[in-house]
């Protein structure tokens, strides 16, 4: 009885090591990213071996489980999770490897299919237990015509907070301007006849500047869901997206400055009265929505006897919004007079093409005259013909100084003199004194001698240039969270910034990454970095509006400096 006791004992004790290796996906598209997990009940290293045409992302999850088996003992389970995405088509098997007290095993086997996408990848299935697809309001524009795209997400799970996120990508060239994600606002809806959540994200502005059939890849997002006994990752591409970008029509009036959208003009009228040679300065504003930025400066059409003097002076004033750039730019026309008699200007004006009335539009602004008072002592350009052997008299606009340039016409003869003999002459005697100069320069070169405290420089020297090395500004994130501890928005931002940053300065270590620090802190002082990992993800879960409504702010952040003060400095 007591050899059966023992026996029984040990093999209750006895824990064989079982790894299993699983993937989200068996069958996808190429640069699809899918993500794999290795689990075991041991304890110890573990490694995927990825044919070479994977490509794994940066960030590595590890983490622990404890799950209650059928006979109500509760086990123990260690996982590591990576993600990446196939670069080339093919069917792909492998191994994952798990060592444990100097032994090596090995996981089951796993196939993954991959295939070139298609237009069926574009498609969802609204059945599954996360899908997406992409928001876009038009799926035909005009080139130059902005593009907002937003990614809008179901889940029939409840989501605890988001793990990752990558933007649209478009295979024709496209301007990208992505806006920073704010608090996620969450909404119940029913699909499907189904209760469900949904939510948008990832706003991103496109503006074509190319024309042809568009592709918008599917984005692709990680959640961290709620599962039967535990959370687990649910990672899932949304439906791709076609948009037709339409050439400009061709009957654009010469005054088109390329612009895209609604636009205005308005006019900063010059004074009335300027004398003969001075420089006055028009200024024209144009305001609106679309692809300013892109935006060509307006011709003017000058009367006669006036030149621009130099290029138009530009001013931007643009931000990127959901509608386009919007905002103006100022340009300041600097303009001569050079004759003396009154100037007569004609309305200037601009055409743009507005995208939802499909034709350019011509906005003018005022004509206005300019009464020219006549100045005796200025000289105007004058250029006459060089055929008839007079000279050319040239201005200097600055100094008003006047140089006169002789044409010179010389007979045959004279020009062959000059070729024949003076030329060779010439060039002997300015050879000669090269020769000459540059032997002396060589003399006077050798007598310079350099002191021992002189040294020459290794790199050119420039004008103000300090060798003090320049001081880096380290941003403290603490600080800032307890400036912002009023606003829970941005305090849910920048407060697991501040726990990683104190934990990379008490390890002194860069980690990069939330998992590789709490890696590192997990080995030394678990409960600490069990409690700060409570506050990250509750700041997580108000941030992107999982189940959190209120934040607490300054009780967490004197909750978060408790644990942060028992790790050693």
């Amino acid at each position: 009885m007591l050899f059966l006791f023992t026996l029984v004992s040990q093999i209750s004790i006895a824990q064989k090591p079982v790894v299993a290796l699983t993937s989200d996906k068996k069958e996808l598209g190429v640069n699809e990213h899918l993500s794999f997990t290795i689990t075991a009940n041991v304890e110890g290293s573990m490694k995927i071996d990825f044919p070479v045409e994977f490509e794994v992302d940066l960030n590595v999850m590890h983490g622990m489980e404890q799950k209650m088996d059928p006979s109500g003992k509760i086990k123990t389970y260690y996982y590591m999770q990576q993600t990446g995405a196939f670069k080339k088509e093919g069917t792909y098997s492998f191994y994952a490897y798990t060592t444990f007290r100097n032994k090596v095993y090995r996981s089951n086997k796993i196939t993954i299919k991959v295939t070139e996408a298609s237009e069926e990848d574009n498609k969802v299935n609204s059945n599954d237990p996360v899908f997406g697809f992409i928001q876009c309001k038009k799926t035909s524009v005009y080139e130059g015509e902005p593009i907002l795209l937003k990614a809008k997400v179901f889940s029939y799970i409840n989501i605890e907070y988001l793990e990752g996120y990558s933007d649209f990508k478009a295979d024709i060239s496209m301007e990208e301007h992505s806006f920073p994600n704010g608090r996620v606002e969450v909404e119940q809806t029913r699909v499907n006849g189904k209760d469900a959540l949904a939510f948008e994200y990832g706003k991103q502005l496109l503006i074509p500047v190319g024309t042809g059939k568009c592709h918008i890849k599917p984005f692709e997002m990680a959640l961290r869901c709620h599962g039967s006994l535990f959370s687990k990752t649910m990672r899932f591409r949304s439906s791709g997206l076609y948009i037709n970008i339409k050439p400009l029509p061709g009957n654009a009036p010469k005054d088109f400055i390329g612009a895209v959208g609604e636009y205005r003009l308005s006019q900063k009228s010059p004074t009335k009265e300027i004398k003969e040679g001075e420089v006055f300065t028009l200024e024209l504003v144009i305001a609106g929505v679309g692809n300013l930025h892109n935006s060509n400066a307006p011709k003017l059409k000058l009367p006669k006897g006036c030149s621009i003097y130099g290029d138009p002076e530009r001013i931007e004033d643009i931000e990127f919004t959901e509608s386009g750039a919007e905002g103006m730019i100022t340009y300041r026309f600097n303009i001569q007079v050079l004759e003396d008699h009154d100037l007569a200007f004609s309305a200037p004006s601009i055409s743009y093409f507005d995208p939802e009335k499909e034709k350019y539009i011509t906005i003018k602004g005022n004509s206005f005259n300019i009464h020219v008072l006549p100045d005796k002592s200025f000289n105007p350009v004058v250029l006459t013909d060089p055929a008839s052997g007079t000279h050319t008299d040239m201005v200097d606009l600055k100094t008003q100084k006047t140089a006169t340039s002789e044409t010179k016409t010389k007979s045959s003869s004279k020009s062959k003199l000059w070729v024949g003999i003076v030329a060779p002459t010439s060039l002997l005697g300015l050879l000669f004194v090269f020769l000459a100069v540059r032997k002396r320069k060589k003399k006077e070169t050798g007598k310079i001698e350099l002191s021992e405290t002189d040294e020459l420089p290794r790199t050119p020297v420039f004008l103000n240039e300090t060798k003090a090395e320049i001081p880096v500004e380290t941003i403290d994130y603490w600080k800032d969270a307890e400036k912002h501890v009023e606003d829970p928005s941005i305090f849910a931002i920048l407060l697991p910034k501040a726990i990683i940053q104190r934990i990379e300065q008490c390890e002194k270590c860069n980690f990069q990454s939330r998992e590789k620090a709490f890696d590192r802190l997990l080995d030394t002082n678990p409960e600490i970095a069990k409690g700060l990992r409570e506050i990250i993800e509750m700041c997580d879960q108000y941030r992107y509006g999982f189940g959190t409504e209120h934040l607490e702010t300054e009780k967490i952040l004197a909750h978060a400096e408790n644990l942060l003060s028992q790790l050693p400095s």
